[in-house]
């Protein structure tokens, strides 16, 4: 419950919008029951008229039921029309909120997670979350306002009558529905963890498949997701039995009301202090107040389910950074030297360091290449100078300044990393690229593509840079993607540059293109690769070796000639 009310919470700056969503809504409906109601009315007040040979004023109802139907009509469209404007405000700052919370723990803080869990969160959780508003808050709130509404009305004429019409509102139309999604809580919660965990499970196996169709593990692993699957059936089952008893219990809130108003005003009008047409206008209200409690069903039905995703939600978002960010930020260096002293980094539960003891100065403008087996640590030094994570001993200063007291976002406008696997979003060539630099125009994209040797391949495309590389860039080739994500990098303006295996998998010729324009571009900056081919150390003017996190080798321009 205490994340569903931090949940709302969130929805404090919408306010206006939600204020007329409901207002909107409450109309919307009460025109329609006023609508059903006053057709009533007036039909039974007409034929008891003929029946009394007296005249009756049929101009004012006639004129006021069509004006309930073009506030009905017109109110059913402005209330989608603002709610759903009102949902997407929701929805917009929701995520921006969530994402803002999430980019300062990434990588670190969710090394834990598997990346479908992480996805799932972020995409079934959130999707869950995006409807609390629509279908859950909102139809609660019209429902007990236009109860409370239709129970004044008929308090007018009879105490009786409201407290009857109130009484079965509350019982079939609110406690039934609540009810039913009291006990079907443990099924709701199973489902949505369920559904999560099949989720994850098909995205890594999707991810996988190449590689578990080679070893065979996929027999395996697809066993496993018909398991999930069968869970999740199995729990969804069991909550739609259980919402469908809520469901027909909160159809039948319109019929009881309506029978009971008729049975305990039927008297009433007999003795004459109820007129048979004020009888049959409060009945048919009764019975139109069906549609107020009928979205409540789902409301509920669909609550538990919502406080598990909230809960998986905040639980991703409460957690603490491994990295916190300078609650003084130093101003940017105006020199980018790179000076590592006794720099040290244990990973969590891990049995030994990555990196032990590293002492290393490297020049501005200096061309160095880290060599060494996997697992050697050159990836924990990216992620020391990016300050992924902060090392477990020593200190890292650029210009001088340690790399602690910058800011995130300076510090990354200064180094930037490309990974052997860059990630690249689900937007065009263009857009990948200008995430380096949101102002480079086409022709710096162009160049950028060219000294990748991607120029040729990108051109051939019916959209040129304006095509989208698909989910994970899965539209491109392992190389091709890799080869956009080091023209990212170049493209960037950064100083300090650390290219991991920039050529691998890259053939000889493609390699040789590669690295020349790599060297190019990086001119008058910064370069560290990590490599194990021989050209690229012969580019470089030193080679640090690296084994077991620990500096074995250093070897400078001159001996290096005489050993490659």
């Amino acid at each position: 419950m205490r994340s569903l009310l931090r949940l709302l919470a969130l929805y404090r700056p919408y306010a206006l919008w939600i204020g007329a969503s409901l207002l909107v809504s409450l109309a919307s409906l009460l025109a329609n029951v006023g609508l059903i109601a006053v057709a009533g009315w007036f039909i039974t007040a007409m034929a008891a008229a003929g029946l009394a040979g007296v005249s009756i004023d049929y101009f004012t109802p006639a004129a006021l039921i069509r004006a309930l139907a073009i506030l009905r009509s017109g109110g059913r469209y402005l209330d989608r029309l603002i709610s759903h404007e009102a949902t997407f405000r929701l929805i917009g700052g929701l995520r921006a909120h969530l994402f803002a919370r999430l980019e300062p723990l990434a990588p670190g803080a969710l090394a834990d997670l598997r990346s479908g869990d992480i996805l799932e969160r972020l995409r079934g959780d959130i999707d869950r979350l995006e409807h609390v508003f629509l279908r859950m808050v909102s139809p609660l709130l019209v429902a007990g306002l236009a109860g409370a509404i239709l129970v004044a009305a008929l308090a007018r004429w009879s105490g009786a009558l409201a407290a009857a019409a109130a009484a079965i509102f509350v019982l079939a139309g609110v406690a039934a529905p609540a009810l039913a999604a009291f006990f079907g809580r443990a099924p709701a919660r199973a489902a949505s963890a369920a559904a999560a965990r099949l989720r994850a499970r098909l995205t890594e196996a999707i991810e996988g498949l190449a590689p578990l169709l080679t070893t065979g593990d996929d027999v395996r692993r697809f066993a496993g997701l018909r398991r999930d699957m069968a869970d999740l059936l199995a729990a969804e089952s069991r909550v739609a039995r259980i919402g469908a008893l809520g469901q027909a219990r909160v159809g039948a809130t319109g019929e009881f009301a309506a029978l009971a108003i008729l049975a305990l005003g039927a008297p009433l009008a007999q003795a004459g202090a109820l007129k048979s047409s004020d009888l049959v206008m409060g009945a048919l209200a009764a019975l139109a107040a069906l549609e107020a409690f009928a979205p409540l069903a789902g409301a509920f039905g669909g609550f538990y389910g919502v406080l598990a995703s909230a809960d998986r939600v905040f639980a991703l978002i409460d957690r603490k950074p491994v990295v916190a960010e300078p609650d003084e930020a130093a101003s940017p260096p105006e020199k980018f030297d790179l000076r590592l002293r006794g720099v040290s980094l244990t990973y969590p539960g891990a049995a030994r360091p990555a990196l032990s003891q590293i002492d290393c100065d490297i020049a501005e403008g200096a061309r160095i290449a880290f060599v060494g087996p996997s697992g050697a640590g050159k990836s924990s030094l990216a992620d020391l100078l990016l300050r992924f994570r902060d090392p477990s001993l020593g200190e890292i200063r650029l210009g001088g300044v340690a790399l602690r007291k910058l800011s995130r976002r300076a510090l990354h406008a200064r180094i930037v990393v490309a990974r052997q696997n860059p990630h690249l979003f689900t937007a065009s060539v263009a857009d990948n690229l200008r995430l380096a630099r949101s102002d480079a125009t086409d022709a710096e994209l162009w160049a950028a593509l060219a000294a990748v040797g991607l120029e040729e391949t990108i051109r051939a495309l019916p959209l040129g840079l304006e095509a989208p590389v698909g989910v994970a860039g899965e539209k491109l080739s392992g190389g091709q993607a890799k080869r956009l994500g080091l023209a990212r990098v170049l493209l960037s303006a950064a100083p300090v540059l650390f290219l991991d295996e920039p050529t691998e998998g890259l053939d000889a010729e493609t390699a040789r293109r590669v690295l020349a324009a790599i060297l190019k571009r990086a001119e008058g900056r910064t370069l560290l690769i990590a490599t194990h081919r021989p050209a690229e150390m012969a580019a470089m003017d030193q080679v640090i070796a690296l084994d077991g996190g620990v500096i074995v080798a250093r070897k400078s321009q001159p001996a290096l000639r005489a050993t490659i």
